[in-house]
């Protein structure tokens, strides 16, 4: 049996069908098409799905030229170019997944201070805005600046509001693991500006650029599903 096996592998290395090459821990051994497939399996895993899209178009790119070598020795030279081209992305995904999540549980965190401070300006808007319409009439400029003060400050309110809801079901790494529409969509729009400040080992400003950047991403995706005419603090709201 042992001679047998024997013969099998040795038939097996002889076999020009055969492609087989190390790469870091992972042995790629078979057919053209056995490798193929699972260099596309690891390509699309969820771990490479953030990658910024002027990388996947190279990447893409270098997976195409992999699949178009028939002689395994051009083949595995092609295909460790791709594979040390896509595992080049893993330190910034890394770092982007461990910022994303920390500024996600901050603002977690923090939503009901923020809820109180967008409540206290919209109230006190609204305070000077009845005061001015009852006391100054005819000052119809100066009325109407604080209307839109007012407006300005319920639009805040109710944005943070439809934001608080939904940053408040996300738990723990899951939220940028296994992300909803919203935070996906996020992940896609600012990989390569993250990217870049990877790269450019700037990677001390990122968790105040994401906050930044998630939170008006936040207030642009609410507008659409708010209507100011609706909204009524509730009296045990009121301050």
């Amino acid at each position: 049996m042992f001679m047998y096996q024997g013969v099998a592998q040795h038939n097996e290395s002889l076999n020009p069908n055969t492609y087989r090459f190390r790469y870091k821990s992972i042995v790629f051994k078979g057919t053209r098409y056995t490798i193929t497939k699972q260099l596309r399996e690891l390509k699309n895993n969820s771990l490479f799905v953030n990658i910024p899209e002027e990388g996947q178009v190279v990447l893409n790119g270098l997976f195409k030229n992999v699949t178009n070598q028939p002689i395994p020795k051009l083949y595995r030279k092609h295909a460790i170019v791709f594979l040390d081209t896509l595992y080049s992305y893993e330190e910034f995904l890394l770092i982007y997944d461990q910022a994303l999540y920390e500024v996600i549980m901050h603002l977690k965190q923090d939503m009901r201070r923020l809820d109180f401070k967008f409540e206290r300006e919209y109230t006190h808007a609204k305070r000077v805005l009845d005061r001015a319409t009852n006391e100054a009439v005819n000052n119809t400029d100066r009325i109407d600046i604080l209307r839109e003060d007012l407006r300005d400050s319920k639009l805040k309110l109710m944005s943070h509001r439809w934001m608080k809801k939904r940053i408040e079901t996300y738990r723990g790494m899951n939220a940028v693991k296994k992300p909803d529409k919203i935070i996906q969509e996020f992940k896609t729009v600012e990989a390569m500006n993250i990217y870049k400040m990877v790269t450019e080992q700037k990677t001390k400003g990122i968790n105040s650029y994401l906050e930044n950047q998630i939170i008006d991403f936040f207030y642009k995706k609410s507008v659409p599903h708010i209507h100011l005419d609706t909204f009524e603090l509730d009296p045990k709201d009121k301050i």
